[in-house]
């Protein structure tokens, strides 16, 4: 009941953030900031990432003692101004071994402890300070000491069956010259029979540059554990009619468990699970669709607002409004960053083993999946904002001239053609495949072939083609208000669907799924209704919804609701 009261709050508006002590904004790194700690103690690697929250965020941040905090603190929790660190522990061979979040609430008198978590895949603990511990003064200075006392509410599930036990706890500081600006700061804390030392180095803009605990002293690397990158997992469009479509609660206030979600780009999907980006909300947030109840059980904090998203091979991509990219697996532990020329608005793409991001400067970067190495760049000259396609290890990407440019898969120019400004396109599968090009607002589709860029055909359809599908006998060309079948061959108009209007269309094999306004509708080859499934997403719009499908799983987002659907 708490978090639904707190959803609601939060909805209805948040406050304005509580004021900062300049002193201590000036120790706190940039949202999103990233850095890998190595121990000589240790085999693994510490993947840390800041982030500065608000209270909207850490509700649906999978942070165990969150919910405790918000009961047992006299702070106003959506004006309170927050600082996370959440780091994950990865082994020698990048498997994650422990999650951590630190927690701190930032005021004028400092940052304060107030959530302290270890979670590894037997236990979690779980500690909740009360009030919060003053880990770094606003005033601080080299030579400085002080306390910090209050109740610790901590939770072990091996030792109290998971309920919290309060503590009286006690910290001592003392603050050392670091050198360079940066300040040591040691902490001895007890809490009743136990007792700690911790050290940690504060720098300017970069906030805890080392630290030691009980295994040993952490100090930056570039070093980390091998990344593994899957095979694509495509959809059996063939069993698609055996699909069983159950929902999932999202975007529903006062429904018990309910997620707010608000995609920037097509959720990717994982086993079991799918990866969202957030439009208003700059988090990427790790769910859990099998089970009756949507979870989030990861999320992760790029910098910037986020822009698009794709997950590919397990491997989460995400562009931002910094000029970057960032990814991340799919335990949510990021695995690399890299510069842009500017901001990139559309989804990425795999070619092989390189993810091909696009950028409003019109470049074409591909970058090595696994370790973010830059491999080629291609310049098209300007804006690329339609999506791009992969087909026979060749690029298409169209730009807002109306360039239609064809890129091998080492990034050189095949052919470019003048196409019009892109609506949508798609590739006709065999052994001379053609890519269907439809403009935006023409009204006509042209069929080029893709391995010379010829002129194969030209013909007027007089609808819009804002998706086109590709089956292996027909494109299938989506309108809000008509779906038709065009001959890859000839682009006669083979047949019309219009039974509903229509707002987003995925498909493949010799079946196309169309996300109506009250059903999802499956349509064969030949334009007919193979069956329907009933849908409880909302209001559905071509900006609101959202349609994914890979391995046994299809995703069918709306407004308020997801469906998920399985294969048997």
């Amino acid at each position: 009941m708490l978090l639904v009261l707190a959803v609601v709050a939060v909805t209805v508006g948040l406050g304005r953030p509580a004021p900062i002590a300049a002193g201590v904004a000036a120790w706190l790194p940039a949202d999103g900031h990233r850095v890998r700690f190595a121990s000589p103690a240790s085999p693994g690697v510490a993947f840390a990432e800041w982030s500065t929250p608000d209270v909207f965020t850490l509700i649906q941040a999978a942070i165990l003692g969150f919910p405790d905090w918000l009961g047992s603190t006299s702070l106003d929790a959506s004006s309170t101004a927050y600082a996370r660190l959440h780091t994950v522990l990865a082994g020698p061979d990048g498997t994650r071994t422990e999650v951590s979040d630190r927690l701190w609430t930032l005021g004028t008198d400092g940052a304060r402890a107030a959530i302290e978590e270890d979670t590894t895949s037997a236990r979690s603990n779980v500690t909740v300070l009360v009030p919060g511990r003053l880990d770094l003064p606003s005033d601080l200075a080299i030579g400085d000491h002080w306390t910090s006392e209050g109740t610790a509410r901590t939770w072990d599930w091996d030792k109290t069956g998971g309920a919290f036990v309060e503590t009286p706890y006690r910290a001592d500081f003392r603050a050392f010259d670091a050198g360079q600006g940066c300040v040591e700061i040691v902490m001895d804390q007890r809490m009743r029979d136990t007792s700690r030392t911790e050290r940690r180095t504060w720098c300017p803009g970069a906030g805890i540059a080392e630290f030691a605990d009980a295994v040993g002293t952490w100090s930056p690397t570039d070093a980390g554990p091998p990344v593994h990158v899957d095979a694509d997992q495509p959809f059996a469009w063939g069993d698609a009619d055996s699909l069983k479509f159950t929902p999932r609660a999202v975007n529903q206030l006062g429904v018990p468990g309910n997620i707010q979600l608000n995609p920037v780009s097509v959720p990717g999907l994982l086993d079991g699970g799918a990866v969202v980006a957030g439009r208003l909300q700059p988090d990427v947030l790790g769910l859990v669709t099998r089970d009756a109840k949507a979870q989030v059980v990861w999320s992760a904090r790029p910098g910037g607002m986020l822009a698009a998203a794709a997950t590919l091979g397990g491997v989460t991509f995400v562009t931002t409004t910094a000029k970057q990219v960032v990814a991340y697996n799919n335990e949510g532990r990021w695995l690399w960053e890299a510069r842009l020329g500017d901001l990139s608005v559309v989804a990425p793409v795999r070619i092989g083993d390189w993810v091909v991001v696009a950028a409003l400067d019109g470049s074409v970067t591909a970058f090595d999946m696994a370790t973010g190495a830059p491999e080629w760049r291609a310049d098209l000259g300007a804006e690329i904002r339609s999506p791009l396609v992969v087909a026979d290890d060749r690029l298409l990407v169209a730009n807002q001239d109306g360039a239609l440019v064809c890129l091998d898969a080492e990034g050189a120019q095949v052919w470019a053609v003048d196409a019009g400004v892109p609506s949508s396109m798609a590739v006709s599968p065999g052994a001379d495949p053609v890519v269907v090009y439809g403009a935006d607002g023409s009204m006509t589709l042209v069929a080029y072939s893709l391995a010379d860029g010829r002129a194969v055909w030209r013909h007027r359809v007089y609808q819009n083609p804002h998706d086109l599908i590709a089956l292996d006998s027909v494109v299938v060309v989506r309108d809000d208000d008509m779906t038709l079948g065009v001959d890859w061959t000839t682009g006669a108009v083979r047949w019309q669907w219009a039974a509903e209007r229509t707002v987003v269309g995925l498909g493949g094999g010799q079946r196309a799924l169309l996300l109506a306004d009250a059903d999802l509708v499956l349509i064969d080859a030949d334009g007919r209704a193979v069956r329907t499934w009933p849908h409880n997403l909302g209001h559905v719009t071509r900006s609101t919804a959202f349609l994914a499908a890979a391995g046994k799983t299809v995703l069918a987002y709306g407004p308020s609701g997801m469906q998920i659907g399985a294969l048997p």
